[in-house]
């Protein structure tokens, strides 16, 4: 299964689905919008915040922890 698809279903039952990026370590937010999925992570500024593809997700991110209320 990849990140992407344990993504879809952990957006399913979660409020919230935290991530990390590989390369770098840094953590944040993460969810699916009908133009691509939005990264919140790494700076406070938001300056690390980004809309990517499903493969860059599945290449760069990996899913820590999905929170269910």
């Amino acid at each position: 299964m990849t990140e992407y698809q344990k993504l879809v279903f952990a957006e399913q039952i979660a409020h919230t689905v935290e991530i990390v990026e590989l390369r770098t370590g840094k953590t944040g937010v993460v969810k699916i919008f009908p133009y691509g999925i939005a990264v919140f992570y790494g700076a406070d500024d938001g300056s690390d915040d980004k809309i990517i593809t499903p493969r860059e997700f599945n290449r760069n991110f990996k899913i820590t922890v999905a929170v269910i209320s």
